[in-house]
């Protein structure tokens, strides 16, 4: 059995300024207000599950002040149709600003790295404790999460585990000023690199990394956050990882941001079929809604809606060199049970390809997806998705299906662009487990190998692989990669609302690698927890075992993999 030892220590440094904010003015039972404010802790809740071991302030109930408020990161480059991107943004903030009830600050933060806030926010969410939040639309605004618990303040009442977990949120989606550094040290005795976590690799042997994080906010309309990695082989191996980083700027119903940008399309939690973050941030533009918007007159019956377009340029060592990614979503929450959304991606232009606003529109409306000519030649993905959410008392359920197609066609021998060669992710989330908020369980299914489609996912032969659906050779999309399937099983346990055990079973199968399918079984248990206001532990340890490796015949590769991390972090509130 090949061993696989890691370990990482992180001391990490925050500085937590308060900030001076506007006063927060009343916010609409659809998100359309302002989005500011807190979540105050009712007298008496605080958790007598488990005594004081491992309790911070936050599991007191305690909060912050409003005046205090987040931050988003920034490198600005430029990228093709940016004139025309630019203009389009005035125009949406123009014809937003019309249906918006009031001014509000809307320069807002994404939760980067806080893992943690994002499976409380979906346990709240499966629960209808967050009627009218987007949930699969990510990363997500802290605004965004603060407007959902603000509108819907009876969700942190009580002194169940779940109203103690949606007072942990407030305080945790504080408006803050946050300086945080990281050192770590693993051991590997092989290259890697994680599924979802950026792209950034772990090198073979021992290894140190150098880790940096910083949000904040300059103006009522202004933020910025940055985040990088920097890792140092023993065998020579080193390099630097610049993660989310980007300068936002706008209101609540348009914001503008430039940098290096992410996005996850989906509500899929251990992949998603268009895009999630298994690859490295790319540089572009993005022009979105941080915060819902309810839709007024004719088109209210859709609730709160969401949108989010960005242009991105991929790189250079590629067939292709430089082509551009163009993303684009759509989400509605029609009701408190029900959640929709459009998502589809495009790549094309390039070096010595049309790259300007025809050749955009070309691939918008579908044409010529697949003609090797210099005017054509894009790949597509586009799809849907919908979930379903059923708060029943005794055993709220939530299940999700997104299908999308690779590639286009046309509908029925029409005109309309539709897309072909199918794949889907589906799951079903039990946010609680006995009557207790304390427990969860995740069954996800996603498969790509389908009625003989499979290798023409993510891969594109007909531009010699210079439109693949990746960046940097990392798909963009689901982990599982090309002409595969995956299932797995994720469940949870908490000791506070900051604290839990995860396990996940996975089994990934995969058909186009060689001769024969390759299956990869991995099992892995993990800790995540604040030891006091101050001290953050995480750990995890992991068995996987492949079988027929690469696709060929063979012995299995057996490997095990240890990882903790200590991060420490001063000035967290009053």
């Amino acid at each position: 059995m090949k061993i696989i030892h890691r370990f990482n220590m992180q001391m990490e440094t925050a500085y937590r300024a308060k900030q001076e904010s506007a006063a927060s003015a009343p916010v609409s039972d659809r998100s359309g207000g302002r989005m500011g404010g807190s979540l105050l802790a009712s007298p008496g809740t605080e958790n007598r599950r488990t005594g004081m071991f491992l309790r911070t302030r936050a599991d007191w109930g305690q909060t912050w002040s409003s005046q205090e408020r987040p931050c988003s990161t920034g490198v600005l480059r430029n990228v093709p149709v940016l004139r025309f991107v630019a203009l389009a943004a005035l125009a949406l903030i123009a014809g937003a600003a019309a249906i918006a009830p009031a001014p509000a600050r809307a320069a807002d933060l994404f939760l980067t790295g806080e893992r943690e806030v994002y499976l409380a926010v979906d346990k709240l969410n499966a629960m209808g404790r967050l009627p009218g939040f987007l949930a699969n639309t990510r990363p997500y605004s802290v605004a965004a999460v603060r407007a959902a618990l603000d509108n819907n303040a009876v969700a942190g009442q009580g002194i169940d585990f779940d109203s103690q977990l949606a007072r942990w949120v407030s305080y945790a989606t504080k408006p803050t000023l946050l300086v945080r550094g990281a050192v770590g040290l693993e051991a590997d005795e092989k290259r890697e690199t994680r599924a979802n976590e950026g792209g950034v690799p772990t090198p073979k042997g021992l290894s140190a990394r150098i880790e940096v994080l910083a949000r904040e906010e300059a103006t009522p309309f202004v933020s910025a956050h940055a985040s990088a990695a920097t890792f140092f082989g023993r065998d020579g191996e080193t390099g630097t990882r610049v993660g989310e980083t980007a300068i936002e700027t706008g209101a609540p119903p348009a914001s503008l941001q430039i940098g290096k940008i992410a996005a996850w399309y989906g509500p899929g939690r251990l992949g998603a079929l268009i895009l999630t973050n298994n690859a490295q941030s790319y540089p572009g533009i993005r022009l979105h809604n941080p915060v819902p918007i309810a839709v007024p007159g004719f088109f209210s019956f859709l609730g709160n809606v969401q949108y989010d377009l960005f242009l991105a340029r991929l790189e250079s060592d590629r067939p292709i060199e430089n082509p551009l990614l163009f993303g684009m979503r759509l989400a509605a929450r029609p009701s408190r049970y029900l959640e929709l959304g459009l998502s589809r991606s495009m790549i094309y232009g390039g070096k010595e390809h049309e790259s300007g606003l025809s050749a955009w529109w070309d691939a918008f409306q579908g044409e010529n997806t697949n003609d090797p000519g210099d005017k054509g030649l894009v790949n597509q993905i586009a799809g849907f998705d919908i979930t379903l959410t059923l708060p029943f008392p005794s055993q709220p359920v939530q299940a999700y299906l997104e299908l999308a197609g690779e590639d286009q066609a046309h509908m029925l021998g029409t005109p309309i662009p539709f897309p072909s060669k199918f794949a889907y992710v589906t799951g079903v989330f039990l946010p609680t487990l006995y009557g207790s908020a304390a427990h969860d369980l995740r069954f996800e299914w996603a498969r790509n190998h389908w009625q003989g489609n499979g290798p023409a996912w993510y891969g594109h032969s007909v531009s010699g692989g210079g439109y693949a659906h990746s960046y940097r050779n990392r798909v963009l999309g689901h982990p599982m990669g090309t002409d595969a399937e995956n299932l797995s099983v994720q469940g949870h346990h908490f000791f506070l609302p900051s604290t839990y055990l995860e396990v996940t079973l996975s089994r990934t199968d995969r058909f186009s690698l060689g001769p024969m399918k390759e299956r990869t079984d991995r099992t892995s248990a993990g800790f995540v927890g604040w030891l006091s206001g101050r001290v953050r532990a995480e750990g995890e340890i992991a068995l996987e075992k492949v079988k027929n490796p690469a696709g060929l015949p063979g012995s299995p590769a057996e490997d095990a993999s240890f990882r903790v991390a200590l991060s420490y972090q001063l000035g967290v509130g009053k």
